[in-house]
């Protein structure tokens, strides 16, 4: 019993310290940064698992139609968001 009440209390205080090394990190990075509003936005979509969606798309499949230029790729896409608009 005593091994499982200094693991609680171990990872209790790693946890605080961890958090405050985070906010001192954090911190310094703001007071450094040039453009302070996209720092704190970076930190936040950092600590908020947003960190984008990079996967690009290389085909797509429109009524049967496989589709590989970007450029119809692109059209494709204001075409239907440009459709879609006007049905609602």
């Amino acid at each position: 019993m005593y091994n499982v009440n200094h693991y609680k209390r171990y990872c209790k205080i790693l946890s605080a310290v961890v958090k405050e090394a985070k906010k001192l990190n954090y911190a310094h990075k703001i007071k450094k940064s040039l453009n302070k509003n996209k720092t704190i936005w970076d930190i936040v979509n950092l600590e908020t698992n947003k960190t984008g969606n990079t996967e690009n798309i290389n085909t797509l499949n429109i009524d049967g139609n496989s589709i590989s230029d970007h450029q119809e790729i692109a059209n494709a896409f204001n075409k239907y968001f440009f459709n879609y608009s006007y049905k609602y």
